[in-house]
């Protein structure tokens, strides 16, 4: 196993509680119907169906419990995650995307992991603001587009990594502001080429023919047929590959392997940033003071991050949607302001030690609550009495040790290998076991 920096194992660490793509059958435990979720059936939680979590035939701070002054925080939370249902499939507000996870304000989407705002589209990870998409990983704002990874606004393109503002374009990679173009590479502002070479429009579309109408023109050396991934990012979709360099070829076949062929040789940038000042890390668009940074877009003043969008003034962290300022040691929110060490967190502000806070405010070491402030431990108080045992908590996890630190392995609901950690930071049973995760 690899040496891991600090930040690393911050980010390993938190990703261990997020489950986002091994789905299981299982019955629902409020009407018993089978459903999909990310909770196998064997795990000891309480699951709900998403529109039975949502609805008003329970409440969750019936389940509410005083603090015990004598007893660690983490162990109590224990016992109320025993307790309180859990959402099946983290998919917040969506329509007509049943089958989506850790997801945001989706209509009409199908197996989309990790992406917010997207419509009518299929298939992808961590794609935001995208409308008709197919195997889309790692993008935003594009529109008919399909197998891409890693692009900005283009639009009725296919096959691409690495591009910005790009249309009607076919196998291409490291490309900015181009249309009309097939199997090119660090073209900037070019239409109607091929293989990087400028044709006329009609020698393109003549071309273009030829091309995409099979037998094509386009010949691949069977020795250089590539498996690779079409990205850096971990489980990117590659389109099968031929199982040897003797078997006929399709014309999609023939094109994505020279298109494989064309990326080994391209020029490859130091880090991909575009639009950014004062920034450091990779995969970083349209920011500002966004340091060790991965995977962040139209975010000011973050540092130490792995992926979000339209955020502010936030550190260590994981996985934050639109409009999150304020945020430490958290995983996956939206709309989250001053949410500390905490998972889970929609259009809340001031949460701290908790999961599934959705439409709240000023919580502590709560589960699964709605519309609900001024709760510790599930349970209500008036303002005084919560800010006054807020600050008595605090106090007790400073002399027990667990204040300032994200929650403790044995809380994640899920073994290592079913979590995002293990995407990322791939751990043996053995390995993963040692470091306090659990396995199955």
């Amino acid at each position: 196993m690899p040496t891991l920096t600090q930040f690393e194992l911050s980010q390993r660490h938190r990703l261990a509680f997020r489950n986002e793509r091994s789905l299981y059958r299982r019955k629902c435990d409020a009407t018993g119907e089978e459903i999909i979720s990310i909770y196998s059936q064997d795990k000891p939680y309480k699951i709900y169906k998403s529109d039975y979590w949502y609805g008003d035939k329970w409440d969750a701070l019936d389940f509410g419990r005083d603090f015990d002054f004598n007893r660690p925080f983490f162990k109590q939370f224990a016992e109320l995650q025993l307790q309180v249902p859990r959402l099946a499939l983290s998919n917040a507000k969506g329509v007509n995307s049943e089958y989506c996870n850790m997801t945001f304000y989706n209509k009409n989407c199908y197996l989309i992991f990790g992406g917010d705002f997207n419509e009518d589209s299929a298939y992808g990870i961590l794609c935001m603001h995208n409308k008709n998409v197919m195997e889309c990983d790692y993008s935003n704002n594009c529109e008919l587009c399909y197998e891409i990874s890693d692009c900005l606004e283009c639009y009725n393109v296919d096959y691409a990594t690495d591009c910005r503002n790009c249309f009607d374009c076919s196998y291409i990679s490291d490309c900015i502001g181009c249309n009309n173009c097939i199997l090119c590479t660090n073209l900037i502002n070019q239409s109607y080429c091929i293989e990087n070479k400028k044709l006329s429009k009609e020698g393109f579309k003549e071309k273009k023919k030829q091309i995409f109408t099979p037998p094509n023109s386009i010949e691949i050396n069977p020795k250089e047929i590539s498996t690779k991934p079409n990205s850096a990012k971990p489980n990117s979709y590659t389109p099968t590959s031929p199982e040897s360099a003797t078997s006929p070829l399709s014309t999609r076949e023939i094109l994505y392997q020279k298109w494989l062929q064309i990326r080994e040789k391209r020029i490859v940038k130091f880090a991909n940033q575009i639009q950014c000042e004062n920034c450091t890390g990779n995969y970083i668009k349209n920011s500002k003071n966004c340091i060790n940074c991965f995977d962040v877009s139209d975010c000011e003043d973050m540092k130490d991050i792995i992926f979000a969008t339209k955020c502010k003034d936030c550190k260590d962290c994981t996985l934050l949607g639109d409009g999150s300022q304020l945020c430490k040691n958290t995983l996956s929110t939206i709309g989250a302001y001053n949410s500390k060490h905490s998972f889970f967190t929609i259009d809340s502000s001031d949460i701290e030690y908790c999961e599934f806070s959705i439409n709240s405010s000023n919580l502590f070491g709560c589960i699964g609550l709605k519309h609900k402030k001024y709760c510790i431990f599930n349970k209500q108080y008036e303002k005084e009495e919560y800010e006054l045992l807020h600050d008595k908590i605090i106090a007790h996890m400073k002399k027990t040790g667990e204040y300032e630190k994200f929650f403790p392995a044995f809380l994640s609901c899920f073994n290592y290998n079913e979590t995002t950690a293990n995407t990322y930071y791939p751990l043996s049973k053995e390995e993963a076991l040692k470091e306090g995760f659990k396995w199955k």
